[in-house]
């Protein structure tokens, strides 16, 4: 009779820890999840404004630069996407980089001249696709967004 009520306890208690740990390991399940889709978008972002970059550096127009960047993102939603495009020269007098200007065009091409720095902008609002479980996160508590930014500098050739 012993023996049976000690494999009964035993089960009894097997089931209460598990429903002790199951929520957290179920809470850090979907959090490794959440983070790896993140992660998974924010490297498009990066991808596309690297993109970007590199077809400003050659002279691309910002209108050429939204084709190039919403080809090279094709994992998110370019309509989401707040881009901007900067060039800034460097002052050989005073040995510092002047301030940031919008990137126009010139010629057919942007109006960077040679040797000045191009920066693509670039943010991007990322769903939470676990809703709730994360808001405290989110940037935007309500929607339910984290927004990711990236910056790329590249030098005009």
């Amino acid at each position: 009779m012993t023996g049976r009520v000690s494999t009964n306890r035993r089960r009894g208690t097997s089931a209460v820890e598990l429903a002790m740990v199951a929520p957290l390991l179920i809470f850090l399940l979907f959090g490794i999840i959440e983070f790896g889709l993140m992660v998974k978008d924010l490297v498009g972002v990066n991808q596309a404004a690297r993109e970007g970059a590199r077809a400003a550096a050659v002279g691309a127009t910002p209108a050429t630069l939204d084709t190039r960047i919403a080809g090279a993102a094709p994992t998110i939603d370019g309509s989401q996407l707040s881009i901007s495009y900067e060039c800034r020269s460097f002052d050989e007098n005073s040995g510092t980089w002047g301030s940031w200007r919008t990137l126009g065009v010139a010629d057919g091409e942007n109006d960077a001249e040679k040797g000045d720095q191009i920066r693509i902008t670039m943010s991007y609002p990322h769903r939470l696709v676990t809703g709730g479980l994360f808001a405290g996160l989110a940037d935007d508590p309500e929607s339910g967004t984290v927004t990711l930014r990236t910056a790329i500098v590249m030098q005009r050739e």
